[in-house]
């Protein structure tokens, strides 16, 4: 599943979120820290067990140049190469989100890619990237955006590996941006329990076994990350992300050691 949006505040911070739901109760991110790139790696699995996890990509990231992006599953193709490969592709090689887009739409060219939701953010831009195996479908928005596990360009289908939670969801989130003021507001998104499906915080499993708000600010970068249900009481991470001139290998190591994960 997942629940994926972006929304942009009158004082020039914007921010990017995530809610991960997978089929397992318990799960511990991988992520990657490098000078220009932060990412969370994303899974080209969908195993129950992480002894036969394969991670590759990103399914959430930022650069140091201020473009973030997210993903979320819509459904599988034949042949199809991993959606989380197109978010790690976005930021390491897009300057802004005009410049990740095409290298994107570059890298569909050559291979069909599962069907994804990615939304990108930068200070100028932003833009939800419906990919439809060989298909791009480039949505641009003014306003905030949200995504679950269909395409609104053209409709969830029996294919859809969602077809139940995806629109309940979506119809809740969409009804929700209006009212965002701040991080705060996103991070409460995030935790929202509804029936009937449209739970943004999905218990069970699938459940949501991460949440992450990225906020870029004229100071920096800043993750907000909690391991497990969002609705839990156990502590947020917020921790500035060393990209650019605030990344050493010190600084990595020390963010790193206080990412929620038992594995890093």
């Amino acid at each position: 599943m997942c629940t994926i949006g972006a929304v942009r505040f009158p004082d020039g911070v914007y921010t990017l979120f995530k809610n991960k739901d997978f089929n397992r109760s318990h799960f511990d991110d991988r992520i990657t820290i490098e000078p220009d790139v932060f990412g969370v790696a994303g899974l080209a699995t969908w195993a129950s067990s992480d002894d036969d996890d394969v991670f590759s990509g990103f399914s959430i990231s930022a650069n140091a140049a201020g473009v973030l992006c997210a993903n979320a599953n819509v459904g599988s193709v034949r042949a199809g190469a991993d959606y989380d490969d197109l978010v790690e592709i976005a930021v390491r090689e897009g300057s802004d989100v005009p410049a990740a887009i095409d290298a994107v739409t570059a890298a569909v060219s050559e291979r069909p890619y599962h069907r994804a939701n990615l939304v990108l953010i930068d200070a100028a831009d932003m833009a939800v990237v419906e990919i439809h195996g060989g298909r791009v479908d480039v949505l641009r928005n003014d306003g905030p955006v949200v995504r679950t596990n269909h395409h609104t360009s053209i409709g969830p289908g029996p294919g859809d590996d969602n077809t139940t939670t995806t629109v309940p969801r979506l119809r809740v989130a969409m009804a929700a941006l209006p009212s965002i003021e701040s991080t705060d507001d996103v991070l409460a998104l995030q935790q929202r329990h509804e029936p009937d499906g449209g739970s943004i915080c999905v218990h069970g499993v699938p459940g949501t076994v991460y949440s992450y708000v990225i906020e870029r600010r004229p100071t920096g970068t800043v993750l907000s990350v909690k391991q497990g249900r969002p609705c839990t009481p156990t502590a947020t991470l917020t921790s500035p992300i060393p990209l650019g001139a605030s990344w050493s290998p010190e600084a990595a190591a020390t963010f790193a050691a206080a990412y929620p994960s038992s594995v890093i």
